[in-house]
Parts: C-alpha cells; sequence; structure tokens
C-alpha cells in the first residue's frame, strides 16, 4: 500500500501548487515589446444587436483618411441626429446609409445601417506573447500561498499515509517533521523562473 486514505486528493493539492508556480514563473519573465498601435477604421451596424468591421478589417492613418474612404460610397452620409443621440456605438461621431436598413428592426421603426470611424489608441504585446502582468505584492501573495499549500499537502500526505496503515504513528510524526524542513530548504532557494525554463528546455 501506498496511501489511499484521501482517495489520491493529495495530488489535487499538487497540481494547484503546481499551477500557481507557472503563474509566478510567468509573470516573472521579461515581457517583450510591446507593439504601439495608433490608427483609425470603420465599424458597420446592420443589425440592432451587433456591430462589425466595414467590409474587410481596413486601417487608416487619420480620421480624415477613413472619412474620405467611407464617403465615396455616395450612399452613406452623416447621420441624423436622432441616430447620434441614441448611442448606437457608444461615442464618435457615427454616418447612415441613405438606402440600407437594419436587419433587425421592426417594420414600424426602420433604422438605417449606421457606421462609426473609431480611434484605436494603445499598447499591447504581441498576439503570440505569454504574458502575465501581476503586481510584485501579488507574486509575494501568490508564492506564499503556494507555500501553504505545499505544507498543506505535505500533512495530508503523511496523514493519508498514517490512517492507511503504511506508516505507524510514530513514523507518521518522525516523517512530518522531516519533509516539513525538507521543503522549507527547497523554499529558502527556489528559482521562480526555472519552471518556464525547464519547460522550454524540455520542448527543444
Amino acid at each position: 500500500m501506498s496511501g489511499g486514505y484521501f482517495d489520491r486528493s493529495t495530488y489535487a493539492m499538487r497540481e494547484i501548487a503546481d499551477t500557481i508556480e507557472r503563474d509566478i514563473a510567468r509573470a516573472l519573465q521579461p515581457k517583450p515589446e510591446k507593439v504601439y498601435e495608433n490608427y483609425w477604421t470603420i465599424y458597420e451596424k446592420d443589425s440592432f444587436g451587433s456591430y462589425h468591421s466595414y467590409k474587410d478589417y481596413m486601417s487608416f492613418a487619420s480620421y480624415e483618411d477613413a472619412e474620405s474612404f467611407l464617403l465615396r460610397d455616395t450612399t452613406i452620409v452623416k447621420a441624423e441626429q436622432k441616430y447620434v443621440g441614441r448611442q448606437f456605438f457608444g461615442d464618435g461621431v457615427i454616418f447612415q446609409s441613405t438606402t440600407r436598413y437594419m436587419s433587425d428592426t421592426s417594420d414600424t421603426e426602420q433604422i438605417p445601417v449606421l457606421y462609426l470611424i473609431h480611434h484605436c489608441y494603445y499598447d499591447r504585446y504581441p498576439d503570440d506573447a505569454d504574458v502575465l502582468e501581476l503586481s510584485d505584492e501579488t507574486i509575494n501573495v501568490m508564492k506564499e500561498a503556494y507555500r501553504q499549500i505545499r505544507i498543506a499537502e505535505i500533512y495530508a500526505t503523511r496523514v493519508d499515509w498514517m490512517m492507511s496503515g503504511d506508516d505507524s504513528e510514530e513514523s507518521f510524526r518522525e516523517r512530518i517533521k522531516e519533509d516539513l524542513a525538507e521543503f522549507e530548504r527547497e523554499y529558502a532557494s527556489k528559482d521562480w523562473i526555472f519552471y518556464m525554463m525547464n519547460k522550454s528546455n524540455n520542448l527543444s
């Protein structure tokens, strides 16, 4: 026999601790350079419940470029105030079609297809970057959470083995002390980014 009194639930405790360790390592990894985004795009609202990018997703260097492109379609004009005031897009200057109407409005209130020229302005990490941003304070609390869960795992494992008949009471008490001392040595010298380094080596 080798435990089983807790029906192997102690393995779940280790999995939780390993996940916390992985996330700490991710948060401590050097961050890639952010991609700077500053452009204009056009959204189209052709149904009451949602909106999407106009034509294929397009970006423009300036508001004027986006407006000029949109108004090449002579059936699109600046929206009436009643549609602007209803804030279909939240904010921004909007335009309307003079020939097309939203697909899911009632027959008594036909609402024209609407367009918004939206300014996108932000920094972001590359799309494939595995980035986790956490403050130092949060990382320190997560380290303590890892420590407490590992300690709880040690206690649960040793109780499991005693109650399953693998360890005597005396051995139970001695082995808890040994396991806790060994873990505290491991914890004190722990390299928190080793998890990601080891993962990378295994993939290569």
